[in-house]
């Protein structure tokens, strides 16, 4: 017997829950949601206006790390960014985000980006450059959770 419970549900208040990591997500991207382009500082800025006007009466959100919005790249599935370009995203998630997202972590400088388009994670110099978007997540980051085999 398989379980049919979808992996993405949307919470009908602008959030979409994954029941595979737990984490919560905003729906939108902060492109689809201010249409603005952001360098790295600006997407903890936005993140951090996200927490403070209490984005679905929360609280807590923050920056995603990387390892994060690698687990929202979906090779099954494709919806179409703001360029008509195909992503590697499920349908659950609105067409029209910028294809790359800025995350939390990175290297010295560097922030790391995953592009959904690839499917994969680069670093870019996080200030003044590398205009992009970032997906604001609540829950337990996955760096803090105890390893399970």
């Amino acid at each position: 017997m398989t379980d049919d419970k979808p992996r993405f549900i949307d919470n009908n208040n602008g959030t979409i829950t994954d029941s595979l990591t737990g984490l919560m997500w905003a729906k939108e991207d902060s492109w689809q949601m201010e249409g603005k382009w952001l360098s790295w500082d600006e997407a903890r800025d936005y993140t951090h206006n996200m927490a403070y006007q209490k984005l679905a009466g929360y609280n807590d959100w923050r920056l995603p790390e990387k390892e994060e919005l690698l687990t929202l790249v979906d090779p099954d599935h494709t919806i179409q960014d703001k360029y008509g370009k195909d992503l590697k995203m499920n349908p659950v998630f609105p067409s029209g985000p910028l294809a790359t997202a800025w995350a939390a972590d990175g290297i010295g400088q560097d922030g790391y980006l995953v592009n959904f388009n690839t499917g994969k994670a680069a670093t870019l110099y996080k200030s003044k450059s590398g205009r992009m978007t970032t997906r604001v997540v609540r829950g337990t980051p996955i760096s803090e959770r105890p390893f399970q085999r």
